[in-house]
């Protein structure tokens, strides 16, 4: 039986499951089909056992099908729409007011059944009443009773929302007459994209996908959709119009489309070296990449976007200088921590990579001391959906990171000295990146051999510094990538400090009066939910005076602070639990 590669495992659009259907449906023989119907008769669910069997029917002529009756689902969307202020006067009669859904939630089976329904009819080609139904049932969700309370798509887990409004624009353009299609489709896009604010933009190439039959008069169609999309504004109608280029024209309609307005155009850039990529020869990319970079804005976050591609190609050709400059023109362009290990492992020897993790401070420190953004330009960047134009939030601890791994211990004390000893865990504070290092590098043990809270302490540090300068990805395989590269970072410079014994004791004395502030400051504050992170601190200073020889020292400064609160009984457990059972004598 012939094999048959798909991608997009995860959601196949339409098109493509049917195509790759019939290519394996005719690589089958009829035994094999016969094996296969077997193993999926195996499968099927006992309460699913008598609808399997009735589609294994042979159809009837498509012809005598009996069609949806148009009225008949017309009529139970409507039933179901005039029921909605009825139940929101019954919520307010019989339901709690922090039910999520209260009555609404016994509409949630029909009318999931009704976008059934609307599916079959699209598939049945009955596309007047898809169009119908499915503007009828989006209709339905954007209702809201006084209280603002409704249905809305996130509610029904087993309709696929982007596949359905995919079916309504296809409709929706076969239902419109040619000459007014264009105007009537950006209506129509713009009004599914209110439905899914957060969600996937929808794209002409969903509604391209969801059928095996080609579009008629599509190119008549993409010739009025370009000529539309041109004169309007904002970031939908931008990402429409290079698709629509894309799509009809090809690399060379992207590449004029960039060119001609790179201001107002800046992603065609990347979707033109996306499809070169694409294409193969790496050669092309690169040049694409330095003539994007030639005629793109400096200080446009965009242009790290277009970094990285320069850097793939370059390093396909065996260009090392062309990848380290355009790694620092990536960092530059949005300073994060992932694109700033990236220009450290640009880097081939150790003094190498100290002289350009100085540079990058020093670049930082520029960025830093530039005005912030005003907190109303937020709201362009929630139409940034892959966050290319996001300018990189950056932080003091991104900059703590930069001076302690260009073995500057000084301008990265310099930086932290003055800040408060709380806030460690949110915000840009640089003590809780600074405090920790300097606990690591003083206890003179290797990063694999810490004892428990200096390791405890240190893995907080890095789990708070690897998000310096990046928003929260929510992936937590991307963060913890990012972890484990910031701890290799460390575990390559860490050894290669070198403390006059002078140094060494400022060092140690600065720790512990931070250690000192920020552990009373948290406790006599009651800040409680802290309690274990200033247990982990205190015990962790001890810890590196014990390791130095001063058991004296270390149990001195634990039993000061049992002392102090000996009150604070949440407090002295979790300084238990961070001391754990062993003596302090015993740790030497």
């Amino acid at each position: 039986m012939a094999e048959v590669h798909l991608s997009h495992p995860e959601k196949l659009p339409l098109k493509e499951f049917r195509e790759a259907f019939e290519t394996r449906l005719a690589a089958c023989s009829a035994d094999e089909l016969s094996v296969l119907l077997r193993v999926l008769a195996s499968r099927v669910r006992p309460s699913e056992r008598l609808s399997f069997l009735q589609s294994l029917q042979e159809p009837s002529d498509s012809g005598a099908q009996a069609l949806l009756g148009q009225h008949e689902l017309l009529d139970d969307i409507a039933e179901l729409s005039h029921s909605l202020p009825e139940m929101a006067r019954e919520w307010e009669e019989l339901w709690p007011e922090e039910d999520i859904l209260g009555p609404y939630a016994k509409l949630l089976e029909p009318l999931t059944a009704l976008f059934s329904h609307a599916q079959e009819a699209s598939e049945r080609g009955q596309y007047p009443l898809a169009r119908e139904a499915y503007h009828a049932l989006f209709e339905l969700l954007t209702y809201e009773d006084e209280f603002g309370r409704g249905l809305r798509p996130e509610h029904l887990s087993q309709v696929d929302f982007p596949e359905a409004r995919a079916r309504y624009l296809r409709a929706v353009y076969l239902t419109t007459p040619p000459e007014q299609r264009a105007p009537v489709l950006l209506e129509q896009m713009r009004r599914v994209r209110s439905l899914l604010p957060r969600g996937p933009r929808p794209l002409m190439q969903d509604w391209l996908d969801i059928s095996s039959e080609p579009l008629p008069d599509s190119d008549v169609f993409l010739r009025d959709w370009v000529s539309l999309l041109r004169e309007q504004d904002g970031p939908d109608a931008d990402a429409w119009l290079r698709e629509a280029i894309r799509l009809s024209q090809g690399t060379r309609g992207l590449r004029e489309l960039a060119f001609s307005e790179p201001s107002r155009h800046p992603r065609a850039f990347v979707e033109l070296l996306a499809a070169l990529e694409r294409e193969g020869p790496p050669r092309k990319v690169l040049t694409t990449a330095r003539e994007a970079l030639e005629v793109l804005p400096s200080g446009l976050p965009l242009r790290a976007a277009i970094a990285d591609f320069l850097v793939s190609a370059a390093a396909r050709l065996g260009q090392a200088d062309t990848v380290r400059s355009a790694r620092w023109e990536a960092f530059v362009s949005r300073p994060t921590l992932s694109r700033m290990l990236d220009l450290r492992d640009s880097r081939s020897s150790a003094s190498e990579r100290s002289r350009v993790m100085r540079e990058a401070a020093r670049h930082l420190e520029e960025v830093l001391q530039k005005p912030r953004r005003p907190s109303g330009s937020m709201a362009v960047l929630l139409d940034d959906e892959d966050r290319l134009e996001a300018p990189a939030h950056v932080d003091r601890r991104l900059l703590a990171h930069a001076w302690l791994l260009a073995l500057d211990w000084e301008s990265a004390h310099a930086i932290a000295a003055k800040e408060s000893p709380l806030g460690w865990t949110y915000g840009d504070n640089p003590q809780g990146t600074v405090v920790p290092a300097f606990l690591v590098l003083l206890s003179r043990q290797p990063l694999g051999a810490l004892p428990r809270n200096v390791d405890r302490l240190w893995h907080q540090a890095l789990e708070s510094g690897a998000h310096a300068g990046d928003w929260y990805s929510g992936d937590e395989r991307h963060d913890a990538v990012l972890r484990d590269r910031l701890s290799r970072a460390y575990a390559d410079v860490l050894p290669a400090f070198s403390l006059e014994p002078s140094e060494h004791e400022r060092m140690l004395e600065w720790s512990l009066e931070i250690a000192r502030k920020r552990v009373s400051s948290i406790v006599s504050n009651k800040h409680r939910r802290s309690y274990g992170k200033a247990a982990t601190l205190l015990v962790a200073s001890a810890e590196v005076l014990w390791l130095q020889g001063e058991q004296a020292r270390g149990n001195l400064l634990l039993a000061g602070f049992r002392e102090s609160f000996r009150r604070h009984r949440a407090f002295q457990a979790e300084l238990d639990e961070a001391v754990g059972s062993r003596a302090p004598s015993s740790r030497h």
